[in-house]
């Protein structure tokens, strides 16, 4: 009988065991990881317990294999890279530095955030397709994935946006990334559940922000996450019904103050909302 009920004990508190484990990896954006050095930067997202560091720029004072090996032997993650390029009228362009990171990528499982700059008004879905393609197969040959990151003025600019584009790829390696601030900047009346829904196939990272509803400044809608009143525990929560297994990143642009305080605000807050 004590080994019945021991058993049943364990099943019933098993789940909440899993609950508790299954936390999503989380990384900060590089632009809000202002440091005297790559190794200061990597002592101090370690000490306050963040995964790694992402949205990272191919142009660096430190060498990329340096910084790889730096997040290595620290045991964090260099998680993704912000890159992209500008569509024309004649096609498109980028930094030809992009070609040279994919390839001292190759083996790792880094995800590049690619924007596309372009014109609405002037610009195509043909256009966009024809340059992310571009990117996509060379980073194939890395072992990369993409994620289509929507920035607001750009010509992907919204969720839905990168959904269509990713899907007229037609690559494996191809998803998409949901940016908090962007879509409260260019589209904070939609519909967020339903075009969520829509990109989860796929939805391979998110960013996220203490954000003030209703905002429209980048002030407004890029802060520490524990400030703001967007409810951040209904978009996880929203996420999860999704079961969304991807990273998460924290965008920290132009978030004034002292730059250790403000990790240590977010993570904190970070923390308290996976304890619920």
């Amino acid at each position: 009988m004590k080994t019945i009920a021991s058993i049943l004990l364990l099943l019933t508190i098993s789940p909440q065991l899993n609950a508790k484990t299954e936390t999503l990896p989380v990384y900060a954006f590089q632009n809000g990881v202002h440091f005297k050095s790559a190794e200061e930067r990597v002592k101090v997202l370690k000490e306050l317990g963040y995964d790694g560091i992402g949205s990272a720029r191919v142009k660096d004072a430190v060498p990329l294999p340096q910084r790889l090996k730096l997040y290595d032997d620290s045991g964090l993650k260099l998680f993704s890279f912000y890159v992209g390029g500008k569509l024309g009228s004649k096609g498109h362009s980028y930094d030809k530095e992009i070609v040279q990171a994919i390839k001292e990528l190759k083996g790792r499982n880094t995800i590049l955030e690619l924007y596309v700059q372009g014109n609405k008004k002037t610009n195509t879905d043909e256009q966009a397709v024809a340059f992310v393609r571009e990117i996509a197969d060379q980073a194939k040959e890395s072992g990369l994935r993409i994620v289509l990151y929507p920035h607001a003025g750009f010509y992907v600019d919204t969720l839905g946006d990168a959904v269509r584009v990713a899907r007229k790829c037609k690559r494996e390696n191809v998803g998409v990334m949901f940016n908090l601030c962007h879509y409260l900047k260019v589209e904070p009346k939609a519909d967020l559940k339903a075009a969520l829904t829509e990109a989860t196939p796929l939805l391979w990272q998110v960013s996220t922000c203490g954000a003030e509803k209703g905002g429209s400044s980048w002030g407004q809608l890029i802060q520490t996450l524990d400030r703001g009143s967007y409810d951040q525990k209904a978009l996880f929560q929203m996420l999860r019904e999704l079961d969304f297994k991807g990273n998460v990143g924290f965008q920290c642009y132009a978030i004034r103050g002292d730059s250790r305080e403000n990790l240590k605000r977010s993570i904190a807050a970070w923390n308290k909302l996976n304890s619920k």
